[in-house]
């Protein structure tokens, strides 16, 4: 029992020393991770309630585009590249990405297109939301 309370306490404190850069990057892999398990709610859950996206999308309207798209196709994400600079409580990431989409039972995605996205991230709490998306 000390042994996995040791080794728990062990881990915690690994994950305080996760540089910012390395979290915001696990915060956006789960965020991936949860659109392609079709988790509108999930993704969302890493939107700033201050969030504001293409075309004045505030964090309500960009769950229910979500919960739209994933409802219709199973969407792929492939990232091909990033980076992440941080600035104190700030910071900017840039993502490439290859998106797939699928509708019904097909095997294979019916389209594909490369997009990069800027995300400007905020520490919140403790946490890392995404204050602003935009797109190429």
């Amino acid at each position: 029992m000390r042994a996995a309370a040791a080794l728990l306490l062990v881990l915690l404190a690994g994950c305080a020393r996760e540089r910012p850069e390395a979290r915001i990057n696990r915060v956006f892999d789960e965020a991936v991770g949860a659109v392609q398990a079709g988790d509108a709610a999930g993704a969302a859950e890493r939107l700033s309630p201050r969030f504001t996206g293409p075309e004045g999308m505030d964090r309500a309207s960009a769950r229910a585009y979500l919960a739209a798209i994933l409802f219709r196709e199973k969407v792929g994400v492939t990232v091909v590249g990033r980076r992440v600079e941080v600035r104190g409580a700030e910071a900017v990431q840039t993502v490439d990405l290859i998106l797939t989409g699928r509708t019904g039972t097909g095997l294979l995605p019916q389209e594909s297109s490369r997009r990069t996205l800027t995300l400007l991230w905020e520490l919140r709490d403790g946490t890392w939301r995404i204050r602003e998306l935009q797109t190429d």
